[in-house]
This record gives C-alpha cells, structure tokens and sequence, in this order.
C-alpha cells in the first residue's frame, strides 16, 4: 500500500514535469512559428504574389492558429494541474502541521503529568502500548523496553484481562471514555489496585488510539474496605450489645430456678437427669450470650448457600470470654453449695 502510494506520488510529479516541458516546446514552436508566418506576409506584401502563395499563405496561418490552440490548451492543462497540485500540497501541509501540533500536545501531556500518575498510550486494534510515560513504568515495574510494542493485556493476570477485552471493545464501539478499577500483582507478588481512566482518541488519518491515565488506589481500596468493616462492626456490636442485654436476665432466672429444682432432687428421681441437662443447656446458652457480648471484630462463616452469618467464636474476643467462663464456672459452684 505505502509502495503504491510512493508511485502515485511520483506519476504526479513526473506529469507535472511533462506538461510543463510540452509547454515551453509548444511555446518555442509557436514563436518559430509566429516568425516563419510574418516572413511570409512580409514578402507576400512587398511584391505581387500568384494566387498558389495565397492559399500557402493561408495555410500557414491556418497552422499557426490550431498551434497556438494545442499551445493555449497545453498551458491552460498545465495551469489547472499546477493550481490543483498546489492546493492539495497545502492542504496535506496544513494536515500534516495539524497532527505534529496534536502529537505535541499529546507528549507535553505525558512529560507534564505529575509524577504520580501513569499514561499509557495504546492503539485500540493490536492492543499494543505505543508509549509510556515514567510514572506508568514504575508502577508496573517494568522497563520500556518490556512495554513499549507489548500487548497491554500482558500487563494484567488473567482474571481481569477479560474485563479490559470489554473496555477495548466498548472503546472500539464509539465510547469516548470510561473508568475501570483492576487487580494487579506488582514485582513483589503484592496485591496492588490500578485505576485505569480510558478516553479514545478522534484520528481520522491513523489508527484508533486511547490515553490510560493509571492510578494506584490500592490504599483507597483498602481505606473504603476499613471503612465498611467499621460500619459493619458498628452494627454487629449495638446488636449484639443489645442481644446480651435482653438475654442476661431471663437467662439468670432460669439458671436459678434450674439448680435450685436439681438441688431438691435425689439422683434416683426420674426427673435429675432432665433438670440436670437443663442446667447444662442453659449454662451453654450463657456462655453463647458471653461470647455475643464479646464480640470485638468483624468476623463471618458461609451458613446455606450464599448466606453468610457472624462467626460467634472467632468475633468475640478471647480475653472476655475467658472472663465470662471463669464468672459462669463460678456462678455454678456457688450454685451447687446452695
């Protein structure tokens, strides 16, 4: 294709040259023969000529008119073509400044960014990084000769290269721009989160290209995460305060009056066994109110399916429920006395 476009240059050019050489030829002829026929008048005037050097008179003129026509036409050819070619050249000049003042402007944009914000540029066909700026670099530790000319999805793992497929291809569709938040591992296997904020670029004359402005947003990410966490924890502990709370006493009266019925019982009685094991139950129902009004962290388990549920003992902190163990172990033995 350019090999054709190179040709098709030249033949202009070289036509060009041609009719301006026709031109001065028939410019010349034309002079020559301008003189030849003013000669010829010059002495068909000074004497009395037969009628044969009439009409080769005329025949002479008749020359020089259909000379100067095809001269005239030639000129005329010349001209326009000239005129044409003239235009179009300042027409692609005019272009050609338009696109280095755009590029201009493009790489001002990447050496002017502050230093913490990566830009990528990349073509929207190949998917290939066309250039980089220093910040881009040191955030996907890599040098520009292992970015620069590689495919932009190598940059990701292979779970979120499919999420910049259908960015690409959203881009490709017509979106101008477009923001994506993706998972990353950088030089030390550490779990990194990269901003990525896409705007196609409008290049008529070249392939379609973007700029990725890239940010790290890990410590964002991990900011908004403690946030929820804390919120989270915030409702557990006021439910679970509030559920200790109305549990504590109810729990203590059947505690008492459970001992004190296993108390009047004789082993023998059919009915130990059962007081027994509601004094057992019930001092487990106290120990799982201990651990609720424990709770100090955020904890979960998975419960049917995809519900998720407070994982009770891995929540409450381990110093009041030993507490409350030795207070409940305490609370029986004194019990027993009675």
């Amino acid at each position: 294709m350019n090999f054709l476009k190179i040709v098709r240059s030249h033949l202009k050019e070289t036509g060009l040259g041609l009719l301006g050489l026709l031109s001065v030829a028939g410019v010349v002829l034309l002079v020559f023969k301008s003189a030849n026929v003013s000669l010829e008048i010059a002495e068909f005037s000074a004497k009395s000529a037969p009628v044969t050097d009439i009409s080769r008179l005329l025949g002479s003129i008749r020359e020089l008119i259909t000379l100067s026509s095809i001269v005239i036409l030639i000129l005329s050819s010349t001209l326009c073509f000239t005129l044409y070619y003239f235009i179009k050249r300042q027409r692609q000049l005019a272009r050609a400044a338009a696109i280095i003042k755009k590029s201009q402007n493009r790489y001002r944009f990447f050496t002017e960014a502050p230093p913490s914000i990566g830009i990528l540029r990349f073509d929207l066909v190949e998917v290939k990084v066309h250039d980089a700026n220093r910040a881009a670099l040191s955030l996907f530790g890599r040098p520009r000769s292992e970015l620069v000319g590689k495919s932009l999805f190598s940059l990701l793992p292979e779970s979120e290269i499919s999420k910049m497929r259908h960015a690409v291809e959203e881009l490709r569709a017509g979106r101008a721009s477009l923001e994506v938040v993706l998972r990353f591992e950088d030089a030390l296997d550490r779990e990194r989160f990269i901003s990525w904020h896409v705007t196609s670029l409008k290049n008529p004359d070249a392939e379609p290209e973007a700029i990725a402005v890239v940010l790290d947003v890990t410590d964002k990410m991990e900011a908004e995460k403690e946030r929820i966490e804390k919120e989270r924890l915030a409702g557990v502990l006021e439910m679970a305060g509030a559920t200790a709370h109305e549990l504590n006493q109810p729990l203590q009266v059947i505690s008492g009056i459970a001992w004190m019925m296993l108390s009047k019982l004789k082993k023998d009685d059919p009915n130990y066994k059962n007081a027994e094991k509601i004094c057992a139950e019930v001092e487990r129902m106290s120990n799982i109110a201990g651990k609720i009004s424990s709770i100090s962290s955020y904890k979960v388990k998975n419960y049917v399916g995809e519900t998720r549920i407070i994982d009770i003992e891995k929540a409450a902190s381990p110093s009041k429920k030993s507490r409350f163990n030795g207070k409940a172990a305490s609370s029986r033995v004194n019990n027993n006395k009675g």
